[in-house]
């Protein structure tokens, strides 16, 4: 009768402490590790950089050598847009958010999410030849060894040294040398590695030879001999590498037969796999989405854009014509297209020419423009996962030059240069 006539108030209270008496309480400081760094991964960067703040438990959950792993398949996809450095501004990159709604990409214009500067010295126009697993590889085309891969996420970059010897087996003279360069990631040593290959301009009938370079861990490009590469048109044509599954991959001639070759990061070797027979082989682009390989036509005379995808990685009896797409495309969109992702409704977004965002029904096989991207997609596109990574030995702050101590700072700074959509 008593507890019938108390006031709301007391009586919820009253509740309160009943449920308390019978319930343990657990603080998140008391859980392990592992579910704190599992939590931590699946937040947004923005949020992630804010736990940083929080304690040094929370900092060093991110510092960790496995959180990489645990947040990279739930970052984002990201579409890079970049503009080169120059004597007035340094290098500038956009980050679109691949978002998994037509819906949402159309109502928010593609907004940018993330944007990041950083002061690379403008020696001369660098391109990013590509990225691997939060890190971004630039380099001039096609005679020098301007060098650099950098973290856009901590506004960090580091210079490749030039080789110190040349490869033995050309003239004594000096002789104008091409340079193709990837970046890739070992998984089993948690390590990223630059690929380099070399060929004399002059004999260009010479062997090309391969250094390496792995970050954290060499001083100088290791020689690897021709890491089983007989001629120069072994090297990719559009001088761009595409990582996946462990393995750079390019698309080269052997005795006039066009392969789909792959250099192995753990092994440090080369290797070769057929393309589609049906293919046509006169112009084709090479590249990545949904997690595997393609291979599209590029020639302007076309009736049809065709777009090979490579279902099971090695599997030479998955490539399969996934997509073709009449020519002429819809007006004003160019000529070149190429897949990035597969929404969750079968719709494909695409990249159109160098600056439109376009999406593809392959049902009523209509391709409609979304919206332009403002800042051109180089070399083809690159699409990027915006992860936290370790700092390396030799990586240079964004023109500020801070001291490991300052780490905190640092990233700070790195946080509050996140422009949220």
């Amino acid at each position: 009768m008593e507890a019938a006539t108390d006031p709301p108030r007391r009586r919820r209270r009253r509740q309160r402490k009943e449920v308390q008496s019978h319930t343990s309480t657990t603080t998140i400081s008391e859980l392990p590790s592992q579910i704190i760094s599992d939590i931590i991964s699946r937040l947004p960067l923005k949020s992630i950089f804010s736990c940083k703040r929080v304690c040094s438990s929370f900092r060093n959950q991110t510092l960790d050598p496995h959180f990489p792993q645990l947040q990279l398949p739930r970052s984002p996809l990201c579409l890079i847009l970049y503009r080169p450095s120059n004597s007035a501004r340094p290098t500038y990159f956009q980050f679109l958010p691949l978002d998994d709604s037509l819906v949402d990409l159309r109502s928010r214009r593609a907004r940018i999410g993330f944007a990041t500067q950083i002061d690379i010295a403008a020696v001369s126009r660098l391109n990013i030849l590509n990225s691997c697993n939060g890190l971004i590889c630039l380099a001039n085309y096609l005679f020098t060894e301007n060098v650099y891969v950098c973290n856009p996420v901590t506004r960090q970059h580091f210079r490749l040294p030039e080789s110190k010897e040349k490869p033995s087996v050309m003239d004594e003279e000096p002789q104008p040398l091409f340079f193709w360069y990837g970046l890739g990631y070992s998984r089993s040593a948690d390590l990223f590695k630059v690929v380099k290959f070399t060929l004399s301009l002059e004999n260009v009938m010479s062997e090309s030879f391969c250094s390496i370079y792995t970050l954290g861990v060499d001083d100088e490009w290791r020689n690897l001999g021709n890491a089983g590469l007989k001629l120069p048109l072994n090297l990719p044509h559009n001088r761009r590498f595409v990582f996946l599954n462990g393995a750079l991959h390019w698309i080269g001639w052997e005795n006039s037969m066009m392969l789909l070759y792959y250099f192995d990061m753990e092994k440090e070797l080369c290797g070769n796999l057929p393309l589609p027979s049906q293919f046509d082989r006169h112009g084709f682009h090479l590249g990545v989405v949904d997690d595997c390989l393609y291979i599209s036509d590029e020639l302007t005379s076309s009736v049809s854009v065709n777009i090979w995808v490579m279902k099971d990685y090695g599997n030479i009896g998955s490539w399969t014509l996934e997509w073709i797409i009449k020519r002429p495309l819809p007006s004003g969109l160019g000529w070149d297209l190429k897949p990035i992702k597969t929404l969750e409704d079968g719709t494909v977004l695409m990249i159109v020419g160098k600056k439109t965002l376009a999406s593809y029904n392959p049902v009523s096989k209509v391709l409609e423009k979304i919206c332009n991207l403002g800042l051109p997609v180089q070399n083809g596109f690159e699409t990027f996962r915006l992860i936290l990574l370790k700092e390396y030995q030799g990586m240079v702050n964004s023109g500020v030059g801070l001291e490991p101590s300052q780490e905190n700072d640092d990233f700070w700074k790195a946080f509050k240069s996140i422009k949220v959509s």
